[in-house]
């Protein structure tokens, strides 16, 4: 549709994402002139909800722009409660209003004011109107409230309207509130008291006060609440009396609560005296626990308007034996009385507990008076630890880094040594560790270990040699913690002194604490990667060869990994043990090829733990699902029973790739597996969490009913209803065939003249049939069927296909022997090739997966992706015409280069042929051939549709035939899929130009999608008006409410109105046929015709939208979709030039 919707609108406002559209500003949307209101309207809305608060403002300065009439488009959208789903009106309204209410916009503010003011008036329903009321929150002024004021007197919205009121907060806003009060009922008087209460508005008083007799403990609470805030002096007796009434005791009135808001009140208002007697009555009537919180209240309040006369009572606060009391008045006192106050505090001090002593030391640490200093330094030679631990945590508060000395002595003198240290620790760094350090050979034991973590916690490797002799302490608290400390001081240059330690100590603790300090100190360094590494030197010649061996994991590096192999291989006792624990736990995927080797060679636990690991270092590695599939296949035979299975076909469940199911089929028949099977089957082919990368064809349909059939236990119903319903969405394509049945030969033949294409094609029939029969003979000597593999040995020719093809994609494994050398033919042409990496002298090093053949284009791979000889590899390559491409074990090593002719390069390559297995005298294997053919003139085609001379115009594959925005718009499963998230720009068109046609095409919408098809369209401008742009539109959704007849989907936009009412669900599949006719044009939807009508006829006297179409006199153009940034997708695009 034309520029309509920017993005998809999900359903509810806590679902959405922020990359749900594109801004309405790169798409162009607002910057075109030619939208109808409700398009505006549309457009917005279509991008609600956003988190992205940059987006939302620009969008909604382009909201405000469309004036009084937008507003009231947007407004008419509103639906009540349980009506329809207006969660992005609502969201728009909403995100205008915080927008207008910003600094600055005033203008913004004013105009949206009157807006909601209007909508107030149309809306009748009570939900909408409490919306747009709080909407008023945030713009409101003077202007809204007569129009708010009549809100008042209705019980359902007097709440809101009250809030409304209570943030606009003028004079008027108040005598609107009080002017309601006389007639409004109990609830609602609750309500409008507390809000007279927070404005205090004193004329109010007296009718307030008089309902402070009510028996509604509601009315009442705000009526107390709404006396205290006013403050006037008047009220004293009364809220006192309130307050006494229930011993100033929490109750729900919060009577106590109102008395200490009042004394506030009376401070603010300078009734001094007043506050005054009010604290002095409550602090009267508090002493009890469990009022010591009003206490606390008035204690706080006494200090904020008396200021230095609450010393007495918060002094008099320390002698109470309710520690959260003291705390309190602590925590008031801390801001109150300046110098002296801090003196009668240290004074204070003197006269209490050590607990509170030391509460007061932490309060004159926050405080921060330096006064308190030299008081707070006495303290650190006190009696009691808890005065000295809250001293010294002062101390650092007071005196920051000009502590440190003294601190430093603290420590050393043995006292307080996690205080000390913590205290340190705050005030120490790195390069300020000398005096720490200085203290290490004046102090002993557990103070001379605190030094000694004080240095490792700030990293201090210049103290490294210090520290490293502490390790041979007698004293085993500075033993322990040099140990400890020695991975945090470590660097390179200290790995040869940790290795001699290493080997030096025997204790299995410190043992694996020098082995930590060795890893953080070798890590990263690549020398220690290689054979002239110090570990590996150290290794050769120690007898303590196990301790360096277990570092070799974390190090890392194929020397390291290759020796500890040698060790498991040839060692045997507690070395060999530790060599296979580092095997196993080593840090990637380099030791997978080890412990497979360890799995082919032993049995028992060692087989069991190298199979375990090997499993886990796959699941974990960074490589593509191709290959990991490889490994899976190549460690199972190795399982020791059914649990060491149901984890690698678990492993497996998480690769969707068409193989894995493959592999997986086998698995259905055994009883023990069956259903580890049947869900990691049904994992790999259904859709993933997001919707998408379900695999499809009739080999998978074949395997998910299977799944169905026999999936057992909990949930099994929920799973295979989930498969039901997307086998009923699945398309109905073929998909990937197999080539090789795994008994025999069928479907393949013997080459025929050295493969030569052309000189085959010379032959005639009879010649040809008898050369093929003499093949067929040779083909059996050398190619052969063995374990589900066609395997050549000896010396002969290319296996080829029986079938020839055209365009396809193929899923090959593949496997050479030493020196060996082969490759894949493509239409009877040489080739994807297959060698062996190491024959460097004819350059195999480039590795495997190039067009080798090609002279004028790219030969070599984009990369070496081999397994090692013997080894299963996986081909998938693509043909489209000339062009192939192949991944390699999952690694793209051929990206869409044309194969040349080899045969005859003066030749395009042939459009059909033979896929041939080529033979070149050394032992070969292939196994799982799969093939899914594409054709490209004829996708979505059905036998009468070819007959009848239609063409593909979408291959399935890429965009070949397709021209501009290729990067929203791109191919995936045999869909053109449409994703604005990924930053093009523009539209999609064909190459070609068309006149008359039959266009047909299917489509698949998401919630408030809009697309368009452009029809005899320039390049260049607006589609819509210079071409033609028939609508591709989401007709159910709320957003697109209030359009124009002429903007639902299928209409001419802007000249002929199509019928609504045949679009499927959104998330189904639309059919739709387009005939452009010379000036007349039909469109069936699902079936029906919803538009058939002459442009030339319906744009006589004028368009219906009133604009200017110069497109409707086009009479050729391009084809293409106009994407107004909405996910949706395509498929099955043909079209029959009627114009031929």
């Amino acid at each position: 549709m034309y520029n309509i919707v920017s993005g998809k609108m999900n359903k509810k406002i806590f679902q959405y994402t922020a990359f749900l559209l594109l801004a309405l500003f790169t798409t162009g949307t607002f910057a075109q002139d030619r939208r109808t209101l409700d398009t505006k309207v549309a457009d917005v809305l279509a991008q609600m909800p956003t988190s992205d608060l940059v987006h939302r403002d620009r969008v909604m300065s382009e909201l405000a722009e469309l004036g009084p009439q937008g507003f009231q488009k947007l407004s008419q959208l509103l639906t009540p409660a349980g009506v329809g789903d207006d969660t992005s009106v609502r969201f728009a309204i909403n995100s205008l209003a915080r927008y207008s209410s910003d600094f600055g916009k005033k203008d913004a503010r004013e105009a949206l004011e009157t807006n909601l003011l209007k909508a107030l008036e149309e809306h009748s329903d009570t939900e909408i109107k409490t919306f747009l009321l709080n909407q008023l929150n945030l713009v409101g002024s003077d202007e809204s409230v007569n129009a708010i004021k009549k809100y008042l007197a209705d019980e359902n919205l007097v709440e809101p309207a009250t809030q409304t009121l209570l943030s606009i907060g003028s004079v008027s806003a108040s005598a609107a509130l009080f002017e309601a009060l006389p007639k409004a009922g109990e609830s609602a008087q609750a309500t409008l008291t507390k809000a007279l209460g927070e404005l205090r508005y004193t004329p109010a008083l007296r009718a307030i006060t008089h309902f402070a007799g009510t028996e509604n403990v509601a009315l009442r609470k705000a009526t107390l609440a709404a006396l205290a805030n006013i403050g006037s002096p008047e009220s004293y007796k009364l809220l006192f009396n309130a307050a006494k009434e229930v011993n100033f005791a929490y109750e729900q009135t919060n009577a106590a609560e109102a008395f200490l808001t009042y004394a506030d009140r009376l401070g603010e208002q300078g009734e001094l005296d007043l506050c005054k007697k009010a604290l002095k009555s409550i602090s009267k009537a508090s002493q009890t626990d469990d009022k010591l919180h009003n206490n606390s209240g008035a204690l706080f309040i006494y200090a904020k308007h008396f200021g230095y006369e609450v010393m007495p009572l918060l002094q008099k606060a320390m002698d109470s034996n309710n520690k959260e009391f003291r705390y309190a008045a602590l925590n008031t006192a801390e801001n109150i009385g300046g110098v002296a106050g801090t003196r009668q505090w240290i004074e204070k001090a003197g006269s209490v507990s050590e607990e509170v002593k030391a509460e007061i030391i932490d309060m004159l640490g926050r405080r921060g008076d330096p006064v308190a200093c030299d008081f707070v330094k006495a303290n650190l030679n006190a009696s009691s630890q808890i005065v000295r631990e809250e001293a010294i945590a002062a101390l650092v508060k007071l005196a920051g880094k000009e502590a440190t000395p003294l601190l430093i002595n603290h420590l050393a003198e043995g006292k307080d040594l996690e205080a000390a240290k913590a205290a340190l620790l705050q005030l120490t760094d790195k390069e300020h560790l000398a005096p720490v350090a200085a203290q290490l050979p004046k102090t002993s034991g557990a103070t001379k270990a605190a030094f000694v973590e004080l240095i490792a916690s700030k990293a201090g490797n210049g103290y490294f040699n210090t520290i490293l002799a502490l390790t041979n302490a007698s004293n085993q608290e500075e033993r322990k913690a040099a140990f400890s400390a020695l991975k945090s001081i470590s660097t390179e240059e200290n790995i040869d002194a940790l290795i001699q330690r290493l080997l030096s100590v025997d204790e299995q603790n410190e043992i694996n604490e020098v082995q930590m300090a060795v890893i953080q100190a070798a890590k990263g360094v690549k020398e220690e990667q290689t054979e002239k590494g110090k570990l590996l030197q150290a290794l050769q010649t120690t007898n303590k060869k196990e301790r360096i061996i277990a570092i070799l994991p974390a190090i890392g590096g194929d020397v390291a990994l290759q020796t500890v192999v040698n060790y498991f291989n040839s060692s045997s006792g507690s070395l060999k043990e530790t060599a296979f624990e580092a095997l196993i736990s080593w840090k990637d995927y380099d030791a997978a090829t080890s412990l497979y080797d360890i799995c082919q060679s032993t049995k028992g636990e060692y087989q069991a733990k190298a199979f375990a690991s090997f499993v886990k270092q796959v699941r974990s590695a960074n490589i593509p699902d191709d290959q990991k599939l490889l490994q899976y296949r190549k460690i199972m035979p190795f399982a020791s029973g059914t649990e060491d299975e149901k984890q690698v076909i678990n492993a497996i469940g998480n690769l969707k790739t068409f193989l894995s199911l493959i592999y997986l089929e086998q698995f259905l028949d055994k009883n023990e597996l069956q259903q580890t099977a049947a869900r990691a089957i049904m994992k790999i082919a259904l859709p993933d969490s997001n919707g998408e990368n379900g695999l499809s064809g009739e080999k998978v349909r074949t395997l998910l009913k299977r799944v169905a059939s026999v999936l057992k236990g909990e949930e099994s119903d929920y799973d295979i209803i989930n498969i039901n319903n997307y086998l009923d969405k699945m398309s109905k394509e073929k998909g990937f065939v197999s080539m090789f049945n795994g008994k025999n030969l069928d479907g393949w033949q013997g080459m025929l003249l050295n493969g030569n294409p052309i000189k085959i094609a010379e032959l005639s029939e009879k010649e040809r049939a008898e050369e093929q029969e003499k093949a067929n003979k040779k083909m059996l000597e050398n190619w052969s069927v063995k374990d589900n593999t066609i395997v050549f040995s000896g010396k002969g020719a290319n296996l080829c296909s029986a079938k020839e093809y055209g365009d396809f994609e193929m899923i090959v494994d593949w496997r050479i022997t030493k020196e060996g050398d082969s490759g894949i033919y493509l239409r009877g042409t040489p080739q994807v090739q297959v060698w062996d990496t190491s024959r460097v002298e004819v350059g195999a090093q480039v590795g495997s997966g190039g067009l080798y053949n090609n002279k004028k284009y790219e030969s070599k791979p984009l990369k070496v992706a081999d397994n090692p000889v013997g080894e299963w590899n996986t081909f998938r390559i693509t043909m489209i015409g000339a062009n192939v491409t192949v991944y390699l074990n999952g690694e793209l090593v051929v990206d869409n280069i044309p194969l040349e002719n080899f045969w005859d390069r003066s030749l395009p390559i042939f459009e059909k042929g033979t896929i041939e297995l080529q033979a070149h005298g050394t032992d070969l294997a292939f196994r799982d051939i799969y093939v899914k053919e594409i054709n490209t003139d004829e996708i979505g085609l059905t036998e009468e549709e070819k007959a009848e001379g239609f063409v593909s115009l979408f291959n399935g594959t890429n965009l070949d035939g397709w021209q501009g925005n290729t990067t929203d718009y791109f191919a995936q499963d045999a869909e053109l899929v449409v994703q604005p998230s990924r930053g093009g720009h523009g539209n999609l068109f064909t190459e070609k130009e068309y006149s008359d046609f039959i266009f047909r095409f299917e489509f698949q919408l998401t919630p408030g999608a809009n697309n368009g098809l452009g029809i005899r369209a320039p390049l260049e401008g607006d589609a819509a008006y210079m071409g033609m742009e028939l609508q591709i539109l989401d007709n159910s959704a709320p957003i697109y409410a209030n359009l124009k007849e002429y903007q639902y989907h299928g209409s001419v936009y802007g000249t002929i109105a199509a019928k609504r009412g045949f679009q499927k669900p959104v998330g189904e599949w639309n059919q739709q046929e387009v005939i452009v006719k010379g000036t007349r044009i039909t469109v069936t939807l699902n079936g029906t015709v919803i538009l058939d009508g002459d442009i030339a006829e319906a744009s006589k006297n004028g368009t219906r939208d009133g604009r200017n179409h110069p497109g409707l006199k086009r009479d050729k153009g391009y084809i293409g979709f106009l994407g107004h940034g909405s996910e949706l997708k395509f498929r099955n695009i043909r079209i029959k030039d009627l114009s031929k």
